[in-house]
């Protein structure tokens, strides 16, 4: 049974399609669905949607007391059904009692749906809710011939439901769907924003990367323009009595394994910074690296850094912030909290500016010039294109240059010696007029590549900018030298040749 989706979601078509099929599935027995996603993501509101498309029961756990959880598991029970069914002591009676009485309504067209949102938070105080599932899926599994019956586990703490079905955990094996709803792409960002121009798009993604949850708290976009732009800025995340002046605050206390907090913020202040080895990071924090393992594995595993393997080579990952606003916290706002708090942010932000562009702007930029390589490469003729990545190629005479965007062949390996390098390329977030000498610094690295033995002589040269390039520039790319990739390209707005 095919569900349209409601036009009040945005994007998520795939999502959508996977979560309606696993909902209307009229399969027997209990079957369970994990789906798991960072703060502000559209979680709830997605499931909130499903539930009203399927007649399903929706409950938002909150922080509250064991007890108080479970008052109110009944009272949203009673509200979908529509009659009360008293007070619950333990969750198995809970469960039970719920899965009895959604199978028992023959009204219905679509297998009952239960979903329980913030999930994490039940687990705090009731540890023993997954094994509680287990049982009930063992009681009422497929193979159990008991009536069709969807539970769907959500949840904002990754680590915590990143675990639910890993190794030895109870729910191992018993679920059907481990959804992760991330944060929309850079062009799909820009049209739920309703941004046409391209750098304001740019801009409002290198402040606040795609969480569709910062529009509702944020509001319109910035007017284009440098005064739009701060103007905006000076309203929202500059602002100490707006909720994203503390953002940062609130992803931690998303996950409950983090309670000192200044170490973790420390860590990502280093990662901002350029940091991007445990080493680099325990020279900053004042930790040794072996120190460090403990907290960094716990921000990897709740998606707030991420290690980012070389594409061509052999070595140590490089550690990056994941989420863009806590970069333009950590370089931008903590370095001038006060002047932010005494009001005079526009002081702060004319300091800050060089250090804006080069420490959030470029590193964003960089991130955009990847995801275009690898989702909207063949707008361009790009139709070999596998993995993408960066890498570091030795030099003698350079010491060494560091590519921002390699891609392989669809068929190739990453670091396998026999891949076929497709794209070499270069994103410049500087409003400098890139020349042909950008150029000729790529056909150097490639013929480095070429000289170490890697499969590189029809790697197509690429330099992405944020201005007009130069003419002698353009020229050389319209003779076939390289391509020449400009905002409009990125965001699917026209082209620069």
């Amino acid at each position: 049974m095919s569900i349209p989706k409601p036009a009040a979601v945005f994007d998520r078509t795939h999502e959508w399609d996977e979560l309606t099929r696993f909902c209307t599935d009229r399969a027997p027995g209990l079957r369970i669905g994990v789906v798991r996603g960072r703060r502000r993501h559209g979680k709830s509101f997605l499931l909130e949607h499903l539930c009203r498309a399927v007649d399903g029961v929706y409950t938002l756990a909150l922080q509250q007391s064991r007890a108080m959880a479970l008052d109110r598991f009944s009272d949203s029970l009673a509200q979908a059904i529509g009659f009360r069914i008293g007070r619950f002591t333990s969750w198995v009676e809970a469960l039970d009692t719920a899965a009895d009485v959604l199978t028992s309504r023959s009204d219905r067209t679509a297998p009952p749906l239960l979903v329980l949102d913030e999930f994490p938070y039940l687990v705090t105080h009731s540890p023993e809710l997954p094994s509680v599932l287990q049982a009930l899926y063992d009681q009422r599994g497929p193979s159990s011939g008991k009536p069709a019956l969807r539970i769907i586990l959500c949840g904002s703490a990754i680590s915590t439901m990143s675990t639910l079905l890993a190794g030895d955990q109870a729910l191992r094996g018993r679920a059907v769907i481990d959804m992760r709803i991330g944060p929309f792409g850079f062009r799909d960002a820009a049209e739920y924003w309703r941004v046409s121009d391209p750098e304001t798009a740019f801009l409002v993604d290198a402040v606040l990367g795609g969480a569709a949850g910062y529009r509702d708290v944020v509001g319109d976009p910035p007017e284009p323009g440098v005064e739009g732009f701060y103007a905006w800025l000076a309203r929202s995340v500059f602002n100490p009595s707006h909720i994203l002046f503390t953002e940062p605050e609130y992803l931690l206390a998303e996950d409950p394994r983090i309670s000192d907090r200044a170490t973790y913020h420390a860590i990502w202040e280093a990662v901002s910074s350029g940091a991007a080895t445990p080493t680099q990071i325990g020279g900053l924090v004042g930790m040794d690296a072996k120190s460090l393992t403990y907290h960094l594995n716990i921000m990897k595993a709740a998606a707030f850094i991420r290690y980012e393997q070389d594409l061509l080579l052999q070595r140590k990952p490089l550690i990056t912030v994941a989420d863009p606003i806590v970069r333009v916290h950590d370089l931008i706002v903590r370095p001038n909290l006060v002047d932010f708090e005494m009001r005079e942010g526009r002081a702060a932000w004319e300091r800050s500016r060089e250090t804006f562009s080069s420490k959030v702007l470029g590193p964003h930029f960089e991130d955009l010039a990847r995801q275009w390589t690898l989702r909207y490469g063949r707008e361009q003729g790009l139709d070999d294109i596998g993995q993408v990545g960066t890498t570091t190629v030795a030099c003698r005479e350079h010491r060494g240059h560091e590519v921002d965007v390699v891609a392989l062949g669809r068929t190739s390996r990453a670091r396998d010696k026999s891949a076929r390098i497709t794209l070499l390329g270069e994103a410049k977030a500087t409003n400098k007029p890139r020349t042909a000498a950008d150029l000729r610094r790529l056909e150097h690295i490639r013929d480095l590549l070429c000289a170490q033995g890697w499969d590189a002589d029809e790697a197509v040269l690429t330099l992405y900018v944020r201005n007009e390039p130069a003419p002698e520039l353009r020229e050389a790319a319209q003779g076939g030298r390289g391509l020449v990739v400009g905002m409009r390209d990125l965001y699917g707005t026209g082209s620069m040749s």
